[in-house]
């Protein structure tokens, strides 16, 4: 049934979606607390194979951070200037960390005023103040600033901050951090060498909440950001690029069509200039992957394919130019590429989400991970505030190929480019209801994931990509939902 479902789906016969498909139930001989979820991309290990969109309403900083400390992943949108995604990208990276190298401080001489600047900006609770050497002078924290405003305006940071610093030496161990810590019942632990500030240790940094998250070699959270294909076009935006590409992990080159020779030549020339590891995308059909697996001489940093073409939920590519890849597709035809050229390469499956059990479908044709932005959209930590329309909370999804999304000049390459172009609208945008924290919705489509591998016997994600599917029709589409019933559904 299998392979027959993946002839079908490389013919022209049919173009199939997740409703058009179901996976076959198994055989199970193991343990429900056995099962793995946990996948790889390149040399990163997700514990969640599931990563939220580089949407402008879907993920900025604060969902990144959430995202990767819960074990997945979420991608920076691009649809702001490089000075922003700089700062975005700063922030997730000092989100948590065993040791911050990029230390926010204040030199000695600083006013009171310039200090609360700083730390509103950069999202912080306490600052290092260092003088003209580099050496600590203090630390200053939330709790410093003085109660009288009048005084807020003219004091000094010196005469305000924590003097006694208490120290710790460059090489210190996890657990002689924590011990200092807690023996003068502090938070913010400098790592200084005679004198000179080499770094910080912070306690919410050393504590165990997220055993799960994806972090970075040196144990800092894994950051993506969503990148142009196009090669910077001056100096110094270069100079900026270069600078973002120190704090980022992975970039994913984020245009609706990547399967054109001015996008992989353009980001040929960015492998060279930049040092993170790239995602590719999106593609949609197994010839798109054929040739960039092997007509294109990418470097090592190439890690991954995103694919799926017209699937979102606020996406309307597919009605205006009548060419898609539904993401379910594109992941079968894209798989089989990438089984037979690299199997190294790691494969995303794209949009169309729509229920938990789509996961597991997509797994079992081919995909390593997910992404999404309907599932997120709704979520706190998503940027955008929440609204109240008759009586319920709700908040704005706009797919980035939609009017509003395209006033902003910074993602006009996304889609076609030109004057014919600029009028036609690729996405919608909308209210989705209001569904609290992400870690709640991440725990229902794990619970769905993990269901629908314990029915069709995989115990981990290589597993259920052997598993039995198959084309089911209309009628059977019809009965497997609730049916028959006073209700409505």
């Amino acid at each position: 049934m299998t392979d027959y479902f993946r002839k079908k789906v490389h013919s022209d016969e049919i173009i199939a979606t997740f409703d058009d498909m179901l996976i076959i139930p198994g055989y199970t001989n193991f343990d429900i607390d056995k099962i793995d979820i946990s996948s790889k991309l390149g040399k990163y290990e997700f514990h969640v194979p599931i990563i939220s969109s580089a949407m402008d309403t879907v993920t900025a900083e604060e969902m990144a951070i959430k995202m990767a400390l819960l074990g997945g992943l979420g991608v920076l949108h691009r649809n702001c200037s490089l000075q922003k995604q700089l700062e975005m990208v700063r922030k997730v990276k000092r989100a948590r960390s065993f040791v911050i190298d990029d230390v926010a401080t204040i030199k000695v001489d600083a006013k009171l005023a310039e200090a609360k600047m700083r730390m509103e900006k950069d999202g912080i609770s306490g600052i290092v103040v260092i003088n003209d050497e580099n050496k600590v002078c203090g630390i200053f924290t939330k709790r410093d600033f003085p109660y009288k405003e009048e005084i807020m305006n003219t004091g000094d940071v010196k005469d305000y901050m924590t003097k006694n610093v208490v120290s710790i030496d460059p090489g210190a161990s996890r657990e002689e951090a924590l011990e200092m810590l807690f023996q003068h019942r502090i938070e913010k632990l400098p790592i200084t060498e005679n004198g000179h500030l080499k770094g910080l240790i912070t306690t919410k940094d050393l504590k165990p909440e997220f055993p799960l998250a994806s972090k970075d070699e040196e144990g800092r959270l894994l950051c993506a950001l969503a990148l142009s294909p196009k090669f910077p076009e001056n100096i110094s935006s270069l100079k900026l690029l270069k600078e973002i590409d120190h704090y980022t992990d992975i970039f994913f080159i984020d245009v609706a069509a990547f399967y054109k020779d001015v996008d992989i030549r353009g980001t040929k020339n960015l492998m060279e200039s930049l040092e993170s590891d790239f995602v590719l995308g999106n593609i949609g059909t197994y010839e798109a992957a054929e040739f960039l697996l092997t007509k294109c001489d990418f470097s090592e940093q190439f890690i991954g394919l995103k694919v799926g073409m017209g699937s979102g939920s606020i996406c309307s590519t597919s009605i205006q130019t009548g060419v898609g890849a539904p993401t379910l597709y594109a992941t079968a035809q894209v798989a089989d590429a990438i089984a037979d050229y690299n199997p190294k390469i790691g494969l995303i499956a794209d949009g169309g989400f729509k229920n938990p059990g789509d996961l597991p479908k997509a797994i079992a044709v081919g995909a390593d991970l997910i992404m999404s932005g309907h599932f997120f959209a709704g979520c706190e930590e998503s940027p955008g505030y929440v609204d109240t329309i008759q009586g319920r909370k709700v908040k704005v999804y706009r797919g980035m190929g939609s009017k509003e999304a395209r006033t902003s000049e910074f993602i006009l390459d996304r889609y076609i480019e030109g004057e014919s172009s600029k009028t036609l609208p690729e996405g919608v945008s909308d209210y989705v209801p209001f569904v609290g924290s992400v870690s709640g919705v991440l725990s229902t489509l794990k619970e769905g994931l993990r269901n629908g591998m314990i029915y069709a016997g995989a115990n981990n994600i290589s597993n259920m990509k052997k598993a039995k599917v198959g084309i089911i029709s209309n009628a059977g589409q019809i009965e497997q939902r609730p049916h028959d019933l006073m209700g409505r559904y």
